[in-house]
């Protein structure tokens, strides 16, 4: 007996038929995990020809400038060099090599992180440091043990993570889990490459990027992760494709795509060498991102060195100025560009040491305080 199907029927079927469709969809997303393309820009960087982009002033771009003096109290307060910097809350951590310097955010020294040596608790170098910062938790990465260690800020040393691969950089997410980064193809040698997650033991959880198995040539210990806001990692991949990642709610999105006007030859792309020919190869460094602003540096192996920031408002991007090799530092301001070495909270963060400041009339006319003795100054462009 034929049966005429009711609307209510309908409405069923097509109900079960839409919670079906949406299952598959998930299940297949959680399977394979693909960089979303939707938001890709282009940004352009010559390095073998001159770009006539006028350099910005950043007071017309950040909502402000913000000056900090470090505050020199005695030699356990002594900043000799200013290699990367953390800024979050009240609190401002600088490595100098492998010692951690803690100031307030006023510039007032709190006190000195230096556990070199051996044995259980100690690191023979920081590699990379990173902070997780719903537990005030301090992550060191010493490459030379192969290891995380984790401290309170206060010092006291709370656990290790072996790491199996060979890293050179990492993060710690809001979880705890990490994002590792090994950019480098050994022959021979079974070591991940690309960018992977592990839970917080370091168990191996699931590949996020790959690189171009073919492709070889790339730079080393470069710094290719930081964190844009709480929620989001950003990631610079290498020459293999120059892209931007973020990766965010377990989701990998593509923002930007570096282009250039040296095109790496096949036998190079093949090969771990470099440093041969400045016409034929190149690299990025330096890498560091805001909500509102992206920063990194292209290179061909020192002949053109080109700092560039990328305005996200509208996708601008400015050449800020060129090393070569008789580059002589030309900034008048802190609103043209110190040297970058840090992003937190939506901030840039520069800076001054005494000697540049000392070497430039204009400079001791901005800081008539500093003297031979004085740490470095921070400068902080705000988004």
């Amino acid at each position: 007996m034929k049966r005429n199907l009711r609307l209510s029927d309908i409405k069923v079927a097509m109900g079960m038929f839409s919670l079906l469709l949406c299952l598959s969809f998930l299940i297949g997303c959680k399977q394979k995990k693909e960089p979303c393309f939707t938001c890709l820009h282009d940004i352009n960087v010559p390095l073998l020809h001159d770009d006539p982009t006028e350099y910005p002033l950043l007071s017309k771009m950040c909502s402000s400038i913000d000056t900090i003096y470090l505050e020199n109290a005695g030699v356990e307060s002594m900043v000799s060099s200013v290699d990367v910097v953390v800024s979050f809350g009240d609190t401002i951590i600088i490595r100098s090599a492998d010692v951690l310097y803690f100031f307030n955010s006023e510039g007032k020294f709190l006190s000195r992180f230096d556990h070199r040596g051996k044995g259980t608790g100690n690191y023979r170098v920081i590699d990379r440091f990173d902070v997780l910062r719903s537990t005030n938790e301090l992550y060191i990465m010493d490459g030379h043990n192969n290891k995380v260690l984790v401290y309170d800020f206060d010092g006291t040393f709370k656990r290790q993570v072996a790491i199996d691969d060979f890293v050179t950089d990492f993060a710690v997410m809001p979880n705890g889990d990490f994002l590792f980064t090994n950019p480098i193809k050994y022959s021979g040698r079974n070591y991940r490459r690309g960018l992977w997650r592990t839970d917080p033991d370091g168990k191996f959880i699931e590949q996020l990027l790959e690189y171009d198995p073919d492709f070889a040539h790339v730079s080393i210990n470069n710094p290719y992760l930081n964190h844009i806001n709480p929620g989001m990692i950003g990631f610079m991949g290498v020459e293999d494709n120059d892209l931007f990642y973020h990766y965010s709610a377990d989701t990998i999105s593509v923002t930007c795509h570096m282009t250039t006007d040296i095109v790496i030859p096949d036998d190079l792309k093949k090969s771990d060498k470099v440093f041969t020919n400045p016409e034929r190869e190149y690299t990025k460094c330096g890498y560091l991102e805001t909500d509102r602003f992206l920063y990194f540096v292209s290179t061909n192996y020192g002949a053109n060195l080109v700092m560039t920031l990328v305005d996200k408002k509208d996708w601008t991007s400015y050449r800020m100025y060129v090393y070569t090799s008789d580059f002589k530092y030309m900034m008048e301001n802190v609103e043209s560009f110190p040297y970058l070495v840090g992003c937190s909270e939506g901030t840039l963060i520069g800076f001054l040491d005494s000697g540049m400041i000392l070497d430039n009339e204009h400079y001791r006319r901005l800081f008539p305080s500093v003297t031979e003795d004085s740490n470095p100054i921070l400068i902080f462009y705000r988004d």
